[in-house]
């Protein structure tokens, strides 16, 4: 049994979570609710009673009441809300759910749920909900139960995407699943919140934004002093770093580039990127001076954890993405705008709108540079202080090494948060490539393999242990089809990101080290020669160095780099704060 305070708190997160989605689906363009009687469904129907701008009508059977909603959103073009509780109640939906799929007719169907822990159980007035209209709805999801303690943006996010997704270029109904623990709300009800209220914190809504409109959009940016660019992993585009420039240049924004989103390296963009925003952004005091009114992201989310805190960190900024396929890349849930078209063509639109920076715009961007010279001076001087070849060294060995017609593959999860972290301003070009879609360290040989047959430029794999063990059947393919890679192995003898998780300081090192390090001893230079591949190891930067110049010659080779793990987890935490501490030397003008 709940004791009484977890109980108030259950009720009240479920009336919370109801209240922010249904105001959030009319402020992003639902007029209308129709809902049907029930008990699951309590927080649902008392935010539509409680809310003073959404209109609604009450229906005794699901069925009429879907048609009902069906109508009125097929007559008005605007997308209607159809709200039930649980059990064969949403499965009365089903009907009118279908007309609206092939009518593309707007729908947003709520079904309310019991907790997942009930689900085939037997309890009473619950069955398998999450796909009742499987092939019928042009997007459907199920939230996590109020009382878990979801995010507070969460709520406001997911209804804005349903009506996006609702309303795209093919409109149709939309599904959510929404499951609430008992006590569905709070025993008493303040009657301040049991009255008409006027909407809570209002948020801009997530409009569906075409190309022209974004045109007219990015005409606006010139008024804006503290922007930022930001480019994620994404989809290579040659052409993309002179419209980048040009904009950058005319609005006076900084330019933060992943990696892996082709920007990082040539001359194209040297002037507005920020190389080492990775390191200044961790610390404090830096990341909560340099405070944006907007955040215009491309492609993925950053690679990098210190800009994610520091977006996470300023909320109250405007983030726009721009994404031609509109995948909603937003795991922070706070996305103010989505604009469907492409990095470059959005450049180009916002640069023919605007026209000087402004001197505000201007100091702005001075800030950037100046954290970021100072950073990058901070870090260069405590790698050069110590002896050790150690991970930073080797991403600075390997973005400073390759031809500019070389190709690097940055493997998961170290590799490419190193190239991030560490690779400073580079003139000549250099491909970067890395699977960050779902970021897993599977298969990564096996894909660096695929780039160098199809690419048949010089490619090199920077890869951890644990990550060449799982996909040891790579090298045997990669003999077998006489593949020309090379693969640098940084090899810590386990799990070297784990030492950066909290795990790493709440168990002792004897659960620590077999669970979750999983040292393995093993000779990855034999291992390889042992598959075919000529085996390398390199324990300086001058015998790297030279190892590398080889290997570029052609053919199948293997470089490892013994690391020292505790070492170099220290010496992260080293450069962290050699960073802060030439921050506050040297504070932002």
């Amino acid at each position: 049994m709940n004791h009484p305070a977890d109980s108030r708190a259950t009720g009240e997160a479920n009336l919370a979570f109801a209240r922010a989605l249904i105001d959030e689906l009319h402020a992003a363009g639902v007029a209308t609710a129709v809902v049907c009687p029930g008990s699951r469904s309590t927080p649902l129907a008392l935010a539509v009673a409680q809310h003073a701008g959404l209109s609604h009508s009450i229906h005794i059977d699901e069925r009429n009441a879907a048609f009902h909603g069906l109508g009125l959103a097929k007559a008005t073009g605007r997308p209607v809300a159809i709200i039930c509780t649980s059990g064969t109640a949403g499965a009365n939906f089903l009907p009118a759910v279908a007309e609206a799929c092939h009518a593309r007719v707007p729908l947003l169907v709520v079904t309310a749920d019991r907790p997942p822990e009930l689900r085939a159980w037997g309890a009473a007035q619950t069955m398998e909900q999450r796909w009742l209209y499987a092939g019928f709805t042009r997007w459907s999801e199920e939230a996590p139960c109020p009382s878990e303690g979801l995010p507070s943006g969460y709520a406001r996010a997911l209804a804005r995407r349903a009506v996006f997704e609702a309303t795209g270029p093919a409109p149709g109904p939309v599904h959510l699943n929404l499951p609430f623990r008992e006590p569905l709300v709070p025993a008493t009800i303040d009657p301040a919140l049991a009255s008409a209220h006027a909407p809570l914190e209002p948020a801009p809504a997530m409009g569906q934004v075409t190309l022209d409109d974004s045109r007219v959009l990015a005409g606006s940016l010139g008024g804006i002093a503290r922007g930022v660019l930001i480019f994620g992993p994404d989809a290579w585009d040659a052409s993309l770093a002179e419209a980048v420039q040009a904009l950058a240049t005319s609005l006076g924004w900084p330019v933060l580039a992943d990696p892996a989103s082709g920007l990082r390296a040539g001359a194209g963009l040297q002037r507005a990127l920020i190389p080492g925003a990775d390191a200044l952004l961790r610390d404090p005091d830096t990341a909560a001076a340099l405070h944006p009114e907007l955040i215009v992201r491309f492609g993925g989310p950053p690679t990098s954890k210190a800009i994610a805190a520091w977006m996470a960190r300023h909320a109250s900024a405007d983030l726009w993405l721009v994404d031609p396929a509109a995948g909603f890349r937003d795991p922070q849930h706070r996305a103010s705008r989505m604009l469907r078209t492409g990095a470059r063509q959005f450049c180009e639109a916002a640069h023919a709108g605007s026209g000087q920076p402004s001197a505000e715009a201007q100091a702005w961007f001075a800030k950037w540079r100046h954290a970021d010279r100072v950073a990058r001076g901070a870090l260069g001087e405590a790698l050069a202080a110590t002896p050790l070849f150690l991970t930073p060294h080797l991403a600075q060995a390997l973005w400073a090494g390759l031809p500019g017609d070389a190709v690097l593959y940055a493997a998961n999860s170290m590799a490419i948060r190193e190239i991030d972290a560490f690779a400073g301003p580079r003139v000549t070009a250099l491909r970067v490539l890395a699977n960050r879609g779902v970021n897993g360290i599977d298969g990564q040989v096996s894909s660096a393999l695929g780039a160098a047959a199809g690419l048949r430029q010089p490619t090199v794999l920077w890869c951890g242990d644990l990550t060449l063990l799982h996909d040891v059947s790579g090298l045997l393919a990669g003999r077998l089809h006489d593949a020309d890679l090379t693969i640098v192995v940084s090899n810590d003898d386990g799990g070297g990101i784990f030492e950066y998780l909290p795990v790493a300081q709440c168990v002792p090192r004897s659960v620590f080290e077999p669970m979750f390090a999983v040292p393995h001893g093993l000779d990855l230079r034999e291992l390889a020669c042992g598959l075919g591949w000529q085996g390398a190891r390199a324990e300086s930067s001058a015998t790297f160095s030279q190892a590398l110049d080889r290997a570029l010659r052609g053919g199948r080779h293997v470089i490892e780099v013994p690391v020292d793990r505790a070492a170099n987890t220290a010496f992260h935490a080293v450069l962290n704060d050699a960073v802060c501490d030439a921050l506050r030397r040297e504070p932002l003008p």
